[in-house]
């Protein structure tokens, strides 16, 4: 195994219980060693033992581990043990070969430990065999490993653990002409750090194209897929898999969290006549760092693979070096940019950094029958907020607050602390508080368009100073609902607002269509026949935020099941009087309609439902408009589709018309009430 370390050296023990391993090594800062265990300690078959590889160190560091014999090679990036979970799902690839054996083993630090695993394919257990979709239970102790193996491909097997343990997943043999028998394998992610968002690019020019692999861990899954090819949706149930051809560029997104694998099959090019294939795990977009520290092999042809968004690749700097400066080739896809570098036949210690844009990288080469690959990118474990402090989403940005015992321990000062724009940085609030504010237009926060809300994000790091590493990081999330249901009747509160996430909608009357008169003085007498002109607007500095006004009804009361008129439906006009008033503003949606009430009833409210999206995302909501309904809705019969975050105010209580008279004299009974949703 090769261990990198950082801005500070550190000793690294390295320990099995059984065959009995104990080594210690100390290492020099941004340096490397490598630690060899020999075959006594391979697994083999179907079996626990004690001999689970324990590697501690009192300092940050990033081991790579490399399982190799002659003409067969695979890495993987070990993932610490804050990085672990208790649920994983197995992945394995069948291909026609006499030898080729699918298997998965299971690693465990803690004591008393439970698993569960729910059999895809055929496995055997303590000589009981377990067909497709069977279950079986057995206790694991500390420092044990179990590994399984099995003729039939094994994907969607569930692993679930009660307490956290480590999953290595991949194949015994597998034979990918024109390779010879190749071991793959790969350390998985557990389902709660998978994630909803990915971009792949191919790792190198080939005939024989690779594979990713698609898993999901929930019913219903939708998988949106954009490739150079073309578009297309998949629906995935749990446990379920799909494999895609990589031929290009292409980014997934999904409305549940999924992994994704990269089955790199092998092949011949023109340095190399035959090389093996590898698996890898491919790297959500929000796992995405900005410096990393990776080390490559030697006596192969060693490659490195950068993607990032947009044209951040030109400011990437390796071994202290912009990216021009390497033999390199150039990709661009849906907005990213994919550098594939060529790196030698040296196996070393390397280090890549941006001052600020973040990206993933993928660590691989050939050689003659040998591979190998891993990737990069930065897990970090649940932080509890009552450790590191709290955050708050205002309208305009995120605060976050955090004790100045942390920066103390992580020996860091005020100025270390900064957002994913180094030149934003953290205050001194008090002597036992620091304070930093992430605005949601500057700072380098960057916005993420998912289902049902808009969502904003920075990081805050703590950085040694005068290097790139990063001794705290805290990942910044504030969230916007896109959805809001709003009431207000015709005589309202002006400028009541609505608290959306972290926005606030207000609902606003106006006296005219130059709508610079707001409504300010109550009661506010509405005759019939009258215009009532209506502002919808999300109050937030953002401007790349639309609103759009999905529904609309007027009904005499708030409970029950209410006759209701419809004014707007699916974003169209259903009201015959309604007009619409343009503004310059996005972040506001502008209307009237003629005021009119329900014979027998002396109130009138209105409910809208309006709808927040981002104009960084199309199409959206907002961008398509009206979608006609394909049957005539007048008058209707409705529940109360008021939800838990609303606004209420009156009701309008209409008088009898004085005869020959043709005024209203409303009386304005003022009930308000606001939820935070």
């Amino acid at each position: 195994m090769h261990v990198v370390t950082y801005d500070r050296p550190t000793v690294v023990t390295v320990s099995v219980a059984e065959p009995h391993f104990n080594r210690s090594v100390l290492i020099a800062k941004n340096s490397t060693s490598t630690i060899v265990l020999n075959s006594t300690y391979m697994l083999s078959g179907n079996q626990i033992s004690k001999s689970a590889i324990t590697v501690i160190s009192n300092e940050d560091i990033t081991v790579v581990a490399l399982n190799g014999r002659s003409k067969t090679y695979d890495t993987f990036l070990t993932l610490p043990t804050t990085a672990l979970g208790t649920k994983y799902y197995i992945i394995t690839y069948s291909v026609d070969s006499l030898y080729n054996v699918k298997q998965f083993a299971i690693a465990n630090s803690n004591a008393h430990v439970v698993i569960t695993i729910r059999v895809c394919g055929s496995l055997s257990f303590n000589g009981t065999k377990y067909s497709d979709k069977k279950s079986f239970s057995f206790l694991m102790e500390t420092n044990e490993v179990v590994q399984f193996q099995s003729q039939t491909d094994l994907t969607g097997t569930k692993i679930v653990a009660s307490k956290p343990v480590a999953v290595f997943s991949g194949d015994q043999c597998i034979t990918v002409p024109p390779s010879n028998c190749d071991h793959i394998g790969e350390n998985l992610y557990p389902v709660d750090k998978w994630s909803d968002s990915f971009i792949i690019f191919p790792l190198m020019k080939k005939k024989k194209q690779d594979i990713i692999t698609i898993v999901a861990s929930e019913n219903d899954t939708t998988v949106n897929v954009h490739a150079e090819t073309g578009d297309k949706q998949l629906l995935l149930q749990e446990s379920a898999h799909r494999n895609l051809t990589v031929t290009g560029g292409i980014a997934l997104s999904s409305d549940k969290p999924i992994m994704l694998i990269y089955f790199f099959t092998g092949g011949s090019n023109s340095i190399v006549s035959t090389f093996d294939p590898f698996l890898l795990t491919v790297i959500p977009s929000i796992f995405f760092s900005n410096s990393y520290a990776f080390v490559t092999m030697q006596s192969l042809f060693n490659y490195l693979l950068v993607i990032s968004l947009g044209h951040n690749s030109a400011d990437i700097d390796l071994d202290g070096a912009p990216l021009s400066a390497y033999p390199l080739e150039i990709l661009t896809f849906a907005g990213f940019t994919a550098a594939r570098i060529y790196l030698g036949e040296t196996g070393r210690r390397h280090v890549i950094s941006h001052h600020s844009a973040h990206f993933a990288i993928y660590v691989y080469g050939i050689g003659r029958a040998e591979s190998y690959g891993y990737p990069m990118g930065n897990i970090q474990s649940p932080v509890k907020e009552e450790k590191w402090g709290s955050l708050t989403c205002l309208p305009q940005a995120a605060v976050y607050t955090l004790p100045s015992s942390v920066l103390v321990s992580a020996k860091l000062s005020t100025a270390d602390v900064h957002l994913i724009d180094p030149m934003c940085h953290a205050d001194q609030k008090d002597e036992n508080w620091v304070i930093i504010t992430a605005p949601f237009n500057s700072c380098g926060t960057t916005i993420v368009n998912e289902t049902g809300k808009i969502a904003y994000f920075n990081i805050v790091y703590g950085t040694a100073p005068q290097t790139s590493i990063h001794r705290l990081q805290i990942k910044l999330n504030c969230e916007m609902l896109t959805v809001e249901n709003i009431t207000m009747a015709f005589v309202p509160r002006t400028l009541y607002t609505s608290h959306v996430g972290h926005y606030n909608v207000s609902f606003t009357l106006f006296q005219s269509e130059a709508f610079n008169d707001p409504v300010l003085d109550f009661p506010y007498e509405v005759e019939l026949n009258r215009t009532l002109y209506v502002q919808m607007k999300a109050e937030t500095t953002d401007k790349g935020v639309e609103i759009f006004t999905e529904s609309c009804v007027s009904v005499p009361s708030l409970s029950g099941n209410i006759v209701a008129y419809t004014i707007i439906e699916n974003g169209c006009a259903r009201d015959p009087t309604l007009r619409s008033h343009q503004s310059s503003d996005p972040r506001e949606q502008r209307f009237s309609f003629h005021v009119f009430k329900f014979h027998d009833y002396p109130k009138v409210y209105v409910l809208c439902e309006v709808m927040i999206c981002h104009k960084g995302s199309l199409p959206n909501r907002c961008a398509q408009g009206c979608f006609p309904a394909k049957h005539k809705r007048a008058l209707r019969t409705q529940d109360n589709k008021v939800k838990s975050a609303r606004l209420s105010q009156g009701p309008i209580v209409f008088r009898r018309d004085f005869e020959g008279g043709s005024s209203l004299e409303s009386v304005l009974q003022m009930l308000s009430r606001k939820q935070k949703w």
